[in-house]
């Protein structure tokens, strides 16, 4: 997206003018329009519930979502050890491949009870008998267990993503004996949340959560919990994270807000919203540059058991070297601008009741 747009837009304009100002040039408000500011090119992302606009050589670089019953994460086209989105005319064929590489790891006895490769929706499901392993053969507690892979197709654009069911809902314990009938039950479950794994091109207006601007895990209902991250890297110094996620206790998010709460005893920080959500901004030098800023802002209104307020954290840093544009702001002041240019989705909060 050539220029930049939005209130990214109007944050870092605005902080520009701050910084002129401030360093003392002699010039007026009408001395210095968007006009004669230089240009920025910045890109929009959707991220989670969340979108952002980042500058432009800023690429996603890993994505992950995971809730009580699927898992699933983007990586990009050129990525080989851990590809998950899958494009081309043998998507499937390469998909196949990869499980039977998982299934071929194991060190017990499997086999697949479980194939279906029509309509969109792929599932292979193999079973592993851990009970067979030396030290579980006496373990009461052992258990069957079940991997199941779904790969969510979309022949008209030639794309398709892996998915994976979670495994502790895999497992089946040994005193079950109907236990094919139990699991049989839960895969039909795991299935219909994976088939909430949709492609929509950007921009749209899809409840749920966005794992890129094409993957959306659109739920009409939310699960019961959730957690996602986005990465962002420009290649060079400068990166940009993106995590959020539910908590179900108390004792839980308590031991997460003090480990945030420990940068207080060593860094300054401020409040700051973002999103519409409360939280603390801590901004540091970088470990090898002078010019480097490393920041990590966190959410301190999240409540349990709630996604409109789910836990939120942005991390990142800021390698003004990379944007010699920028130069008349400082990396402080770029952090500042890129966390207002956070947005809530619209409808990405739709799914939410609580």
């Amino acid at each position: 997206m050539a220029g930049m747009t939005g209130l990214c837009w109007a944050a870092l304009v605005g902080l520009l003018l701050l910084t002129q100002t401030t360093q003392g040039m002699a010039m007026s408000k009408t001395d210095v329009n968007e006009a004669e500011a230089p240009e920025f090119e910045f890109t929009e992302h959707c991220a989670g519930r969340y979108q952002l606009e980042l500058p432009a050589d800023m690429k996603l670089i890993d994505s992950g979502y995971n809730d009580e019953l699927i898992m699933t994460s983007v990586y990009p086209p050129e990525e080989q050890v851990h590809d998950t989105a899958y494009r081309g005319e043998q998507r499937v064929e390469e998909w196949r491949a990869r499980v039977e590489a998982e299934r071929q790891k194991e060190i017990v006895e499997t086999g697949y009870v479980h194939e279906s490769l029509e309509g969109s929706l792929k599932t292979l499901v193999y079973y592993a008998d851990r009970r067979k392993l030396p030290y579980l053969s006496e373990d009461p507690n052992a258990a069957h267990k079940f991997e199941t892979f779904f790969l969510k197709d979309f022949p008209e654009v030639e794309q398709a993503i892996a998915i994976q069911g979670q495994g502790s809902l895999g497992v089946v314990q040994r005193t079950e004996t109907d236990y094919k009938a139990i699991f049989r039950e839960r895969l039909a479950g795991i299935q219909e949340r994976a088939g909430h794994v949709e492609y929509h091109p950007w921009p749209h207006k899809k409840a749920g959560v966005c794992l890129d601007r094409e993957f959306v895990v659109v739920n009409t209902l939310t699960p019961e919990r959730e957690g996602y991250s986005m990465k962002f890297y420009n290649g060079k110094r400068s990166r940009f994270v993106l995590m959020g996620g539910t908590f179900h206790s108390e004792s839980a998010l308590k031991e997460e807000l003090s480990r945030n709460s420990g940068l207080m005893a060593f860094l300054a920080s401020s409040s700051m919203k973002v999103a519409g959500r409360k939280g603390r901004l801590f901004v540091s030098d970088g470990k090898y540059s002078e010019t480097e800023r490393e920041f990590r802002w966190v959410a301190t209104d999240t409540k349990v058991d709630s996604f409109r307020h789910a836990h939120l954290e942005i991390e990142g840093a800021i390698e003004m070297k990379d944007y010699p544009e920028m130069a008349p702001m400082s990396g402080t002041d770029v952090i500042v601008g890129l966390l207002k240019g956070v947005q809530e989705r619209p409808y990405g909060m739709l799914d939410a009741k609580r």
